[in-house]
């Protein structure tokens, strides 16, 4: 049964290289990065100083490497900062009066609104020609007013409309403009902008970015679908921001075939030049984002743009020679044929059945986990719902790192250690292809669809291993050191507790708690560890987790060696040696990296890790030895 198995495994690691091969081809043929800086700023650059001109601005950006402008709607208070229009509240308007002399204001005048009257040649009442329920004509020293009756704030913040010269301006620089519309409380105001979104549509205006936390529509599923099918009919692309889910994005997303650019926004000053540059290469080159948004916090124009320029020059200078500066795009749609997933599935069936029978070496288990995992194969097979691929997967991910350290050895045998490692490292090797291939297509890649149970891959396998070495540490024991431990136990369990106690009990649970707070994106690390890393990363492209090539990698190799002499301590070893492993397997399960740089880190963990694992065998063999010795002759004296 086992050669059989694994000649289904090895057929089906062949069967599926198209779909591997397809992803990385996608990945790399997709290299342009585009930043984006929002109007808003530059408006109030202009504010700040009257004489400055949007178009200088413009050919400034463009100089500096900006290819486009985000925009968003007028509303009124925009309005009135760019000094078209003057709004006077009903009170100022009231006080006015009584100090002029002039007669109080009549209803309907006299509701709490806002007075607003047009500058120059604006003509406010035109453009929001039916946006308001009610208004009135006011006259006051030959100026005429338009009376909205309401809350001033809620009047100031209604969007209005586009800015067409804003487009043309930046259109006529051949760069880009990128609206943004949110989901705005009123469903007249959402309509009216969202056919404005359809109106301004043409060369150079091609993806539109979301404000707030939901997209247009998002609690109405009709509506939802409506808009999702009118911005894929006229060929917006839409942007999602990195860190800032929104709620109904991958419902749109869908609607609209996946045509979706991932972007990350970060705000620079003065301060933080290096580090957003950093940001910006280490964010193109290792999570697949495209577009980059740049929130300048400086209050004026000559002190914003040398930080941009600044900041421009260095990602150009950290940049890999494969990226390129230009309009960000989608990646090229894929998806994986179904003999190719039923392929993978069958992969995934040996491959868990052999984790059963060389863990267990029991028939019943091993034929269960075979039925099982067959069963949800062929269910996947007839109901098509990725949430049986992902369990499967997750499957993979958990067993994979366990049988890859618990893999029987043959310390006798000539080259044992390099084979046992190369062993590991390929049973690794191969549940990863297998998840790689189950979690294929755009969706994974554009971080619309995940891989679940992250935290159970940093959980689960370690816990297995520990209570292994437990177990098998328990079997190596003779009868009469039974007898010692379970009485020792017994002591452990009845005596009381004092300070020293509480204090391992702290130091553990402290280790543990680093460990954790480490996984994940909001694992925070030292700053002497963020300054290894960037070195790292210029030195190698990508660096080497650290979990890899610094704790697993060399504790496994060191098992490895004392797995002969010291069996007891192999075991326990097996326990940090299992997180190389597991964080290896995790890395691919993050989908939205690309493929070779994962491929990269990886490699570099599996050399690093064995070469600081020889050296952990060395300082074993001529320093612990030794230190041991000592102890003993100086205890027995």
């Amino acid at each position: 049964m086992k050669k059989v198995l694994i000649g289904i495994l090895l057929a089906a690691l062949l069967l599926t290289i198209p779909t591997v091969v397809q992803r990385l081809q996608i990945e790399e043929a997709n290299k342009s990065i585009e930043t984006i800086v929002p109007y808003k700023t530059t408006s109030n650059w202009m504010i700040e100083d009257p004489e400055l001109t949007f178009d200088e601005i413009l050919a400034d950006f463009k100089n500096a490497g900006v290819q486009s402008i985000s925009l968003e709607p007028d509303t009124v208070s925009s309005l009135e900062r760019k000094r078209l229009i003057t709004a006077v509240s009903s009170s100022r308007m009231q006080e006015y009066l009584l100090l002029t002399q002039q007669d109080r204001l009549e209803e309907p005048f006299t509701k709490p609104g806002l007075f607003i009257h047009s500058n120059d040649s604006y003509d406010f009442e035109k453009v929001i020609e039916g946006y308001f329920e009610e208004q009135h004509t006011f006259t006051l020293n030959d100026d005429e007013y338009l009376f909205i009756p309401g809350s001033a704030d809620t009047i100031l913040s209604t969007p209005i409309s586009y800015d067409r010269e804003v487009i043309k301006a930046v259109l006529d620089t051949e760069m880009m403009v990128i609206p943004r519309i949110g989901n705005y409380t009123e469903e007249a105001q959402l309509e009216r902008v969202k056919d404005d979104l359809l109106a301004i549509k043409q060369d150079g205006v091609d993806k539109v970015l979301f404000s707030g936390k939901e997209v247009p529509f998002s609690s109405d599923p009709v509506g939802l679908k409506k808009f999702g099918e009118q911005i894929n009919s006229a060929g917006y692309e839409l942007i999602s921001i990195e860190f800032n889910p929104l709620d109904g994005l991958n419902q749109l997303a869908y609607l609209n075939d996946l045509n979706l650019v991932r972007l990350h926004s970060l705000g620079v000053t003065e301060d933080n030049i290096t580090e957003s540059a950093q940001k910006v290469v280490r964010a193109a080159k290792e999570r697949n984002l495209r577009a980059f948004f740049l929130n300048l916090d400086q209050k004026k124009y000559e002190q914003a743009l040398p930080v941009l320029q600044n900041l421009q020059a260095e990602i150009d200078l950290d940049l890999p020679a494969s990226f390129a500066r230009g309009d960000s795009r989608t990646f090229e749609a894929y998806s994986v044929p179904l003999w190719q997933t039923a392929m993978a599935l069958l992969g995934v069936i040996a491959f868990l059945t052999l984790v059963a029978q060389s863990i267990f070496q029991n028939k019943k288990l091993t034929l269960l986990a075979l039925s099982g995992v067959a069963l949800l194969a062929l269910l996947y097979l007839v109901l098509q719902q990725s949430i049986i691929l992902k369990a499967l997967a997750l499957a993979v991910a958990l067993a994979a790192p366990i049988w890859a350290v618990l893999l029987k050895k043959e310390p006798e045998k000539k080259g044992y250690l390099v084979k046992s490692y190369a062993k590991a490292v390929g049973i690794s090797a191969i549940g990863i292809w297998l998840i790689v291939v189950l979690l294929s297509g755009n969706q994974y890649i554009l971080g619309i669809d995940l891989f679940r149970g992250v935290s159970l891959i940093y959980i689960v396998p370690i816990i297995f291993v520990a209570a292994y070495a437990i177990w098998m540490n328990i079997n190596l024991l003779s009868k009469t050191e039974v007898g010692y431990w379970r009485t020792l136990i017994e002591s452990i369990l009845k005596a009381s507790v004092i300070y020293w106690h509480i204090i391992v009990v702290a130091i553990v649970s402290i280790i543990a708690l680093y460990y954790f707070s480490r996984t994940g994106n909001e694992g925070q690390a030292p700053e002497i560890e963020l300054q290894i890393r960037a070195l790292l990363e210029q030195i190698l492209y990508v660096r080497p987790r650290t979990k890899e090539f610094l704790i697993g990698f060399p504790f496994f190799v060191l098992a490895l060696h004392i797995a002969k002499s010291y069996p007891k301590g192999y075991y326990f070893l097996l326990i940090p040696g299992v997180i190389g492993f597991l964080s290896l397997v995790n890395t691919f399960t993050h989908l939205h990296i690309p493929l070779l740089i994962s491929l990269l880190r990886s490699g570099y963990s599996i050399v690093f890790g064995f070469i600081i694992g020889l050296v952990l065998v060395w300082l074993y063999e001529n320093v612990w030895k030794k230190i041991v010795t000592i102890i003993r002759v100086r205890w027995q004296a």
